[in-house]
């Protein structure tokens, strides 16, 4: 199942080579393409002329079992985590998976947070169910994002876009949304 797969690797190696492949980019083409990980380091390949490679990780399935993982990652350049996607995993429950493994944020992903408020990576919370979502509003120590979500009230019943209290809970938090239009 997907759940185990998780817990008995497969996803921090593919992750691993997505990396890689993203990596060598700047190396066959230094004309057009520079790694970033800042807002300073954008605004330097800007004035370069280079197009800026910042990388996030959209599902923190790579991370396994291992809170260890979380600075690994840190350390090969990613920035933001989408704590889910799809399934629940051993962070959290995802907005389409209707198991409800932890109802919300998992313990092991109360400690994901927490390091990753710690390292500096910034909390993604697009995809997470509603709960998940407030559990992770609860102990967030830096403002969350939702890199890549909509108003539910656009397509009412499908809970991977934000309900009016998470935008509201959001913006209390300091957190953004980027809001694009979700159908699927």
């Amino acid at each position: 199942s997907f759940y185990r797969a998780n817990v008995t690797g497969g996803a921090k190696g593919f992750a691993d080579s997505l990396i890689t492949m993203v990596k060598k980019l700047p190396g066959a083409f230094p004309d057009l393409f520079a790694m970033a990980y800042s807002p300073s380091d954008i605004s330097a390949n800007f004035d370069k002329g280079l197009v800026s490679l910042p990388m996030g990780m959209e599902n923190g399935a790579p991370i396994e079992d291992d809170i260890a993982n979380v600075k690994y990652f840190f350390e090969r350049g990613i920035r933001y985590v989408t704590l889910t996607h799809a399934k629940d995993n051993l962070i959290c429950d995802s907005s389409y998976d209707t198991t409800h493994t932890w109802n919300g944020l998992s313990p092991f992903g109360e400690e994901v947070v927490a390091e990753m408020n710690k390292l500096g990576i910034m909390v993604d919370i697009s995809h997470v169910s509603d709960s998940a979502f407030f559990d992770v509003i609860k102990i967030a120590k830096a403002p969350v994002i939702a890199s890549h979500s909509s108003c539910r009230k656009y397509t009412p019943g499908f809970e991977r876009n934000m309900a009016d209290d998470l935008i509201l809970a959001l913006g209390d938090n300091g957190g953004v949304i980027h809001n694009k239009l979700n159908l699927l």
